[in-house]
C-alpha cells in the first residue's frame, strides 16, 4: 500500500485548484478547436474517426486533471457513468481507468483524522483498531475495530474531498459541453453534483442508513446499525457485518438455489426501496452487498441514495404498466410527453423522436418483465446489449441530451448494474413481486 495521500497534499485552495482547472479547460478548448478545423476538409468516414480521436483527447484531459487535483475523481467517474451513460464510448473508457485509483490514507493520517473528529486517538477510543484498511468506501476507506464484544466498521473520509467537488466538476462540465454541442446538460450535471455532495456528508449517510434499517422491513436483509457517538461528518462508525464479498461468494461455488435466492433479494430490495421508501440504493456496486450466514444479505454503504420524486414515480410507474401491457406507441409516447421527455407537437413528430431516441431503451427495460421468470444464465449478454443500445441511441440523438430525465436515467442505469451482477451469478429471478409493486403505483 502506498502513502501518496499523506505525502502529496490535495490542492484545496481556490487559487491552486483554479490553476489546474484553467489549464485543463485551455487544453479541452484547443483539442476541440483543432479537431473542428481538421474535419472541415475530411470525408464523412474520416470525420467520424477524427471525432472519436477528439473525444478521446478531451476525456484524457478531464481524467488527467482530476488526477492532479486528487479530488473526487473516482466517485465523479462513477457518478458520470451512472448519470450520463449515453456519453461517447471514448469518455466512458477513459473514465473507467480512474476507478479505484485513489491510494490509501497512511496510518499516521488516519490517527490524526480520528483524533480530530472523535476527540482522541483510535487506541484510546476502541479496544482494538486495525490500522490496515480492509475495504474502500464512498470517498474513503474502512477499518475494523471493537468495543467490548461489538465488532465495528469505521469509515474514514479522504481529507480535502469536500473542498474539491466544485473545481473537479467544472472540468467535467466544460469538457462534456463539447460533446453535447450546446445542448443543456445542466440538469444532469446538477444531479451528479447533488449525489457527490451527499456522498461526502457522512452525517447524511448515517440518516439514510438509519432510515433503511427502520423502514426496509425485510426478514432476510440486514442493515448495519450506526454508532452515533462515534460518527461525524467525515467519520462514520457502524456495526460490522460478517460475511462474504461478491467475488468470494461466487468462488465458493454456491448452488443454483442460493444464487437465485441472493439475486432475488437484491432485485426485490431495489423495488421495495423505489416503491415503498421512494429511495433507491443507487450505487450498483457488488461491494455493497455482504453474503451472510443463514442466507441473509447485508446491505451497506448508503452514501449514494437517490430520493425519487412522488410525481415522477407515479408517471414512471404508469409508463411501465403501459409497456408491460403492450400499449400502442401513441399511448406510450403521450405518457413520455407527460414526463417531459418528449416535446409536445404533431403526433407523427413525437412518434419519430420516441421510436429513435427512447423506444430502444424501453425494449431492453421491459424484456425483464415480459415473463414471470428471467434467466440471466441464458441471457448472459443482457447488460452488454443494454449498454450497446444506450451507446447507439446517443450516437443518433446527441441533440436530445437536454430531454433526458435524471430520475429515469438513474433508475434504469442502476438496474443495468444489478443485472450485470445477476449475469455473473448466473441467476434466475422472479419478476412477479416487482411487477405487482409497479402496478400498485401505476
Amino acid at each position: 500500500m502506498t502513502n501518496n495521500i499523506g505525502q502529496n497534499k490535495i490542492p484545496t485552495s481556490r487559487a491552486s485548484r483554479g490553476i489546474v482547472v484553467g489549464k485543463a479547460m485551455l487544453k479541452i478548448g484547443m483539442s476541440s478547436g483543432k479537431g473542428a478545423v481538421k474535419r472541415a476538409f475530411m470525408s464523412k468516414e474520416d470525420k467520424e474517426v477524427s471525432k472519436s480521436e477528439t473525444h478521446a483527447e478531451i476525456a484524457k484531459v478531464i481524467i488527467d486533471s482530476l488526477g492532479t487535483l486528487k479530488g473526487v475523481s473516482v466517485k465523479i467517474a462513477q457518478q458520470i457513468a451512472l448519470g450520463l451513460p449515453f456519453l461517447p464510448q471514448e469518455y466512458l473508457d477513459e473514465i473507467s481507468k480512474s476507478f479505484n485509483s485513489i491510494p490509501p490514507i497512511n496510518k499516521a493520517l488516519i490517527r490524526k483524522i480520528i483524533k480530530q473528529e472523535l476527540g482522541d486517538y483510535p487506541q484510546n477510543i476502541f479496544d482494538t483498531f486495525d490500522n490496515q484498511a480492509f475495504g474502500a468506501a464512498s470517498l474513503g476507506q474502512v477499518h475494523r475495530a471493537t468495543t467490548g464484544k461489538k465488532e465495528l466498521a469505521i469509515k474514514v473520509q479522504y481529507p480535502g474531498i469536500s473542498k474539491s467537488i466544485d473545481s473537479d466538476l467544472s472540468v467535467i462540465k466544460f469538457g462534456l459541453s463539447r460533446f453535447a454541442k450546446g445542448q443543456n446538460i445542466d440538469h444532469l450535471m446538477d444531479e451528479v453534483t447533488k449525489r457527490l455532495t451527499e456522498e461526502v456528508d457522512y452525517e447524511l449517510e448515517a440518516q439514510n442508513t438509519k432510515y433503511y434499517e427502520k423502514n426496509l422491513n425485510h426478514e432476510s436483509i440486514v442493515v448495519p446499525t450506526i454508532v452515533k457517538e462515534l460518527s461525524t461528518k467525515t467519520v462514520l462508525t457502524s456495526t460490522f457485518l460478517e460475511g462474504k464479498g461478491f467475488e468470494t461468494f461466487l468462488n465458493s461455488n454456491p448452488s443454483q438455489d442460493i444464487r437465485n435466492h441472493y439475486a432475488q433479494l437484491i432485485f426485490d430490495t431495489f423495488f421495495i426501496g423505489l416503491y415503498r421508501l421512494k429511495m433507491i440504493h443507487a450505487d450498483p456496486n457488488p461491494g455493497n452487498f455482504i453474503f451472510m450466514a443463514d442466507n441473509m444479505l447485508g446491505l451497506i454503504d448508503f452514501g449514494c441514495v437517490k430520493k425519487v420524486d412522488s410525481k415522477f414515480l407515479n408517471g414512471f410507474s404508469k409508463l411501465h404498466v403501459l409497456l408491460m401491457d403492450n400499449a400502442s406507441d401513441e399511448v406510450v409516447t403521450e405518457q413520455y410527453a407527460n414526463l417531459d421527455m418528449v416535446d409536445r407537437g404533431e403526433m407523427k413528430d413525437m412518434l419519430t423522436f420516441y421510436r429513435s431516441a427512447i423506444k430502444p431503451l424501453d425494449r431492453i427495460y421491459i424484456e425483464i418483465f415480459a415473463q414471470e421468470k428471467y434467466d440471466f444464465k441464458e441471457n448472459s449478454d443482457f447488460s452488454e446489449r443494454g449498454f450497446k443500445i444506450i451507446m447507439d441511441v446517443q450516437k443518433n440523438q446527441r441533440h436530445a441530451v437536454h430531454k433526458m430525465n435524471a430520475d429515469y436515467i438513474f433508475i434504469d442505469r442502476t438496474l443495468l448494474g444489478y443485472y450485470n451482477m445477476f449475469e455473473k451469478m448466473e441467476a434466475t429471478i422472479d419478476t412477479r413481486f416487482a411487477q405487482s409493486l409497479i402496478r400498485e403505483r401505476g
